[in-house]
This record gives structure tokens, sequence and C-alpha cells, in this order.
């Protein structure tokens, strides 16, 4: 469909990606606690906004490479392949006491800015940059990997899981903060989870024919 494929897979990656608690969880609660719902949903927003950057630069920066070459696209695949194995090693070998999320006090920010600096941090995040890189072009077949449609597809789907996860978080607030910082071998099952799923993925990738 539209040159995706594995399009269940995609999926569920993603939402492991997105649940795994990382520094848009942590901005969304830390605000909402510290300064109310609307902040904690306006940072949703923001940290959303800023995925659609990095998809628009994979889809009209990767597709307008890959449509010059086929060895680009050997390049894309292994590069990505071999990127997918790491951050997936690097995952399960992480070692963490566990996220803690506490509310500080700080002066009440306007609400256009804590969606502005939400935004600023996802967009100048590299890591986010070069994950969008190495992920997107494993889901799409080879006749579509030098057009924008199918990047943009599968960005739209990250953007809206990251929305609606955010927004859950910054709704709940504290109790999902107590929550978080209750189960703190959570984050441990979640890391690992998120490792094998990029192993197995990245091995796919690698081996495969296409």
């Amino acid at each position: 469909m539209y040159g995706i494929e594995n399009l269940t897979a995609f999926i569920l990656a993603a939402v492991i990606v997105v649940i795994t608690p990382g520094i848009d969880t942590i901005m969304v609660l830390t605000r909402s606690m510290s300064q109310g719902k609307k902040a904690g949903l306006y940072s949703a927003v923001g940290v959303s906004l800023g995925l659609l950057v990095h998809t628009s630069a994979a889809a009209f920066g990767l597709s307008l490479i890959l449509a010059k070459s086929a060895f680009a696209y050997s390049l894309i695949k292994y590069l990505g392949a071999a990127y997918l194995i790491y951050i997936g090693y690097k995952s399960i070998t992480a070692k963490t006491d566990g996220t803690q999320i506490v509310s500080s006090k700080t002066k009440p920010a306007k609400n256009s800015t804590m969606l502005f600096t939400a935004f600023l941090s996802d967009v100048l995040n590299p890591k986010i940059a070069i994950f969008f890189l190495a992920f997107l072009p494993q889901f799409i077949n080879a006749s579509s990997i030098n057009t924008p449609v199918p990047y943009l597809l599968l960005g739209l789907i990250i953007f809206f899981i990251t929305l609606v996860w955010c927004t859950v978080l910054a709704l709940l607030g504290s109790k999902a903060a107590l929550l978080f910082n209750k189960h703190k071998k959570a984050e441990a099952v979640m890391n690992k989870t998120t490792g094998i799923v990029f192993i197995l993925l990245g091995l796919k990738v690698a081996l495969s024919k296409k």
C-alpha cells in the first residue's frame, strides 16, 4: 500500500519506541506536573510536530538521493540495518537506575513558548534525525524507495502515535509520573524489549534480498 511493506511490524516497533521513557516523556510529564495540564498538552503537540520535520527531511532528502543511485539504496539499506542493530544492542546493555520524574517549581511560561521549546528540542536532536533516516526506509519497498509519499505516511503514523501517547501523559500528569517512579524496573524491561525488536529488525533488513 503506497509503497509501504510490513506495516504491522512498523506500527508495533513505533509504539515500542514512543512509549519507552525518554526526553519527550520527561519533558511532557514535568511540565504537566509543575505548570498544569495545558502546559503538558502544548509540550505534547510541540514534540510531535518536531517529528514532522525529521519526516520531511527523510522524505525529500533520502528519496532524492536514492533516486539517483542503486548503490546509494544498498548503502542506506546496510547502514540502516547496522544502526538498528547498534541501537538495539545499546538498549539491551544500557544501565539505568530508573528515570526519576519529579515536579519542580518553575515560572509559568506562555503556551506558545511551551510549544516552541518542545518543538525545538525534537528538531535539534540528532539522534532522532539519524533514527528516522535509518528506520523509515526499511519499511518501503524498492520500487517506491525514491518517492517521498511512503516516508511521509510512515512519519505521520509516528506523529499520531507520539501525539496520542504524550497527550495521555500530559492529562495523567502526576499519576503517570508516580507510576514511572514506582516501577523502576519497567524502564529496563522496555529498553530490553526495544533492543530485541531492533536487533531482529536490523537482521531481517540485512539478510533480505530486496
